[in-house]
């Protein structure tokens, strides 16, 4: 059980917020993922509702760059964004 951040780092504009943006996601399938996506969100301070995708095997977080960094140093696995990101996408599709 695994939780990932990426290193995304794109420049946007989300609502009122102006950041630098990645995703934060978990490696397991189904609802057991998502509440350790939750759990772990929970422990960062992001509101639930702020999931994307939730209960698909593209569920994850917008998170930026401060809280990137508040999740590295909870425990969270940095991991590249595209081919890592699609690999762990991929593999809870097939597990699902």
């Amino acid at each position: 059980m695994t939780v990932y951040v990426d290193d995304m780092q794109l420049s946007a504009v989300v609502g009122p917020v102006d950041g630098v943006w990645s995703h934060l996601l978990s490696d397991l399938p189904g609802e057991a993922g998502s509440r350790e996506l939750l759990a772990f969100a929970d422990r960062l301070g992001i509101e639930a509702r702020w999931i994307q995708s939730p209960g698909t095997a593209r569920e994850h977080f917008d998170v930026t760059e401060p809280t990137r960094q508040r999740a590295l140093a909870l425990g969270a696995v940095p991991i590249r964004y595209g081919r890592a990101v699609a690999a762990i996408t991929r593999a809870k599709r097939d597990a699902g």
